[in-house]
C-alpha cells in the first residue's frame, strides 16, 4: 500500500500511530538551481524511533534535501521544524549541535590525520584547556569511546590513510551517528545516512544495521540507499522522490521491491535486469588478457586469469582478499613486483597506465570522487582527462577545445547524463550521472579492455541497468571486462566466469554461463576462510 503526492505540499496524515511524535517536519520544501527545480514543495515527516526509507534516482533530489536538513544549503521557500520548534541551521557545524548527524555519500574525510581527529572533526572545541590548548588524549579517549561503541575494531591513534576504504566508509557513519549522541547529547538526535552502505564490505553491513536499530532508539534515521532489498529490510515508511517531487510513501511491510522500482522509474524493472540473454559463449573467443602468477604485496600473491574477447569476468571476494589492489596493478596503477601480463599475445614488461592507455586498456576506480574525479572540474575536462596526448591536442600541442566540447555532449546525449552540459562542475552532478562521466572519458577511446572496479557503486536501479546494458553492448564488440564488484547479484548476473579471492590469492574459479548461474550462496561459501582453494562448476 502507498500513498501518492505529487506536489501536495502538506503530508496526507501518518502511517504511525497519533502518540508517535514527529522529531523533523518539512513543509513545501524548494530548491532550485538557476532555472532547474531540484526539490518542489516537498512535504513529510520523521518520527521518533524509526527507520525512514528516502529513494529515488539519481537526480532526484535527495542529496540536495539532505544538504537542506543538514544546514549546507538553504532553501528557497519552506519551512522546516525539530522537536517541535522552527529550524533552520545555518552551517553543518549548527545542525550537528542541534542534535542532526549526517554521513555522506562521498567520504568526507581527511587521510593525512589520526583517526580520532575525523571522528571528532568539528567539535574539536569541546576538548581546548584553557582555551588554547588541544587536549589530544581527551580526543583520543572520546573516538575510543564511540568505536567501542559500535563495536568497531579500529586504532583511532592510526593514520586514517592507513585503513581500507570500507572501515573509513565505517568511521563516517560513527561519526554522523555516535557524535550527537554521544557528545552533543541530543536527547533525539536525527541522523541522515547518505549511501552509507554503497562503500561497505559484507563483513561490516550486519555492524551497521545493528548500529541502526541501536541509534533509532534515541532518536531517528533516515536512510538512502539503492539497495532496495536494505531499505525494505530495516526501513519502518519509505519515502520515494522523482524528479525533485515526493510522488509516494510506502510502508515497507506492504512494499515490494518491483513496486519501489516502479515508483522510483516509472516502469517496472525488466526481468532480465542483467541483459542476461546477450551473454553468448566466449570459448573460441581469442585471449585478450593473460595474467601469470602475478604478484604485489602485501595484497596478492601469484594470481592467474585469462579474459577472452566480448568475455566478462568477475572477482568477487571479502575485505582484503586484494581484488582492488589486483586490479590496480593490471591497470598500470600500481605495477606488480612479480609475474607475466600478456595482452593481445604480446608481454607487457613493467605495466604503466600511460602505456595501457594507449594499448587500449581502461580503468574505471571504485572510488569515484577521489581517484575518477575531480569534482570542480568541468564534465568536458574530466572526460578528456586520460586522451590529453592525443584525441584532444594536435600534433603541435594545440588543445582542441571545440572537439573536447562536442565529445563531451556526445556523451551527455548518449549516456543520458541528467543536468549534464560540457561546462557544469562534476561535483553539481549525482553520483550516478558522475559514474557516467567517467565511462565517457574511457569510452571515447574505444578500449579493448575494461577493468571496471564496482561501476555501480552509489548508482539508483535505473542507472544500473543503462550501465549493464552499455556492459554488454561493449561485449558485443569483443572487448572484454574484468568487472571487480562486492554485489553479489551483479557479479553473478554478468559474469560468464567468476573468480574469488582469499587474502590475495585466487580461491576459486566458477563457471556462469546463462543457464547456471552459481547462487549467492555458493559463492559466499567460497569466499570465506574455511573453502578449500578448487575449481568448480556452475550451480554447485
Amino acid at each position: 500500500m502507498h500513498k501518492l503526492r505529487v506536489n501536495s505540499g502538506d503530508t496526507e496524515g501518518s502511517f504511525f500511530d497519533e502518540g508517535t511524535a514527529a522529531l523533523l517536519r518539512v513543509s513545501r520544501l524548494t530548491k532550485r538551481f538557476g532555472p532547474s527545480i531540484v526539490l518542489d514543495n516537498v512535504s513529510f515527516e520523521i518520527p521518533a524511533n524509526k527507520t525512514i526509507g528516502l529513494i529515488g534516482e539519481n537526480g532526484a533530489g535527495k542529496s540536495t534535501l539532505l544538504n537542506i536538513l543538514s544546514g549546507m544549503l538553504r532553501q528557497d521557500s519552506g519551512v522546516m521544524w525539530l522537536h517541535g520548534q522552527t529550524y533552520q541551521p545555518t552551517s553543518y557545524h549548527a545542525a550537528c549541535q542541534l542534535g542532526v548527524g549526517r554521513a555522506f555519500q562521498e567520504q568526507a574525510l581527511i587521510l593525512n590525520v589520526p583517526v580520532y581527529e575525523n571522528l571528532l572533526l568539528g567539535q574539536e572545541a569541546r576538548f581546548l584547556r584553557a582555551g588554547l590548548f588541544l587536549d589530544r588524549r581527551a580526543m583520543a579517549a572520546a573516538a575510543a569511546q564511540m568505536v567501542e561503541a559500535a563495536d568497531f575494531d579500529v586504532d583511532v591513534t592510526r593514520m586514517t590513510r592507513s585503513y581500507d576504504f570500507s572501515r573509513r566508509q565505517v568511521m563516517e557513519i560513527l561519526r554522523a551517528c555516535l557524535v550527537p549522541v554521544l557528545l552533543t547529547k541530543a536527547e533525539h538526535p536525527v541522523i541522515l545516512l547518505d549511501e552509507p552502505t554503497s562503500a561497505l564490505a559484507k563483513e561490516h553491513e550486519l555492524a551497521f544495521f545493528r548500529l541502526v536499530d541501536r541509534v533509532k532508539t534515541k532518536g531517528a534515521v533516515v536512510f538512502v540507499s539503492h539497495r532496495l532489498t536494505e531499505v525494505l529490510e530495516i526501513c519502518d515508511l519509505i519515502y520515494v522522490l522523482k524528479d525533485g517531487n515526493l510522488v509516494a510513501a510506502v510502508e515497507s511491510k506492504d512494499a515490494s521491491e518491483a513496486e519501489l522500482h516502479s515508483l522510483m522509474v516509472g516502469r517496472a524493472r525488466m526481468s532480465d535486469y542483467y541483459h542476461k540473454t546477450q551473454q553468448h559463449s566466449v570459448q573460441q573467443n581469442p585471449v585478450l588478457l593473460e595474467v601469470r602468477s602475478l604478484t604485489g604485496p602485501p595484497a596478492y600473491t601469484d594470481v592467474s586469469l585469462t579474459v577472452r574477447t566480448g568475455e566478462i569476468v568477475g572477482i568477487g571476494g571479502l575485505l582484503g582478499s586484494g581484488k582492488s589492489a589486483l586490479a590496480k596493478g593490471i591497470a598500470g596503477l600500481r605495477p606488480p613486483l612479480g609475474g607475466t601480463i600478456k595482452y593481445r599475445g604480446s608481454e607487457i614488461h613493467k605495466p604503466e597506465i600511460r602505456r595501457l592507455i594507449r594499448e587500449g586498456i581502461a580503468y574505471v576506480p571504485a572510488e569515484r570522487m577521489t581517484e575518477g574525479l575531480i569534482g570542480q572540474f568541468p564534465l568536458a575536462w574530466n572526460i578528456s582527462m586520460a586522451s590529453g596526448h592525443d584525441l584532444f591536442s594536435s600534433p603541435l600541442g594545440r588543445w582542441l577545445s571545440k572537439k573536447e566540447e562536442a565529445v563531451a555532449s556526445q556523451f551527455v546525449d548518449k549516456l543520458l547524463i541528467k543536468s549534464g552540459t560540457p561546462r557544469i562542475p562534476c561535483d553539481r552532478l549525482s553520483g550516478g550521472n558522475q559514474q557516467k562521466v567517467v565511462l565517457s572519458r574511457w569510452l571515447c577511446r574505444t578500449p579493448k579492455l575494461f577493468v571496471l572496479d564496482n561501476p555501480t557503486r552509489g548508482v539508483d536501479v535505473g542507472a544500473k541497468e543503462e550501465i549493464y546494458r552499455l556492459i554488454r553492448a561493449l561485449t558485443q564488440a569483443g572487448v572484454g571486462i574484468l568487472l571487480i564488484t562486492d554485489e553479489l547479484l551483479e557479479l553473478i548476473g554478468l559474469s560468464h566466469r567468476i573468480i574469488i579471492m582469499q587474502s590475495g590469492r585466487v580461491a576459486a574459479e566458477v563457471d556462469a554461463p546463462t543457464e547456471a548461474k552459481p547462487s549467492e550462496h555458493d559463492l559466499l561459501a567460497l569466499m570465506l576462510p574455511s573453502a578449500n582453494p578448487t575449481k568448480h562448476d556452475a550451480g554447485n
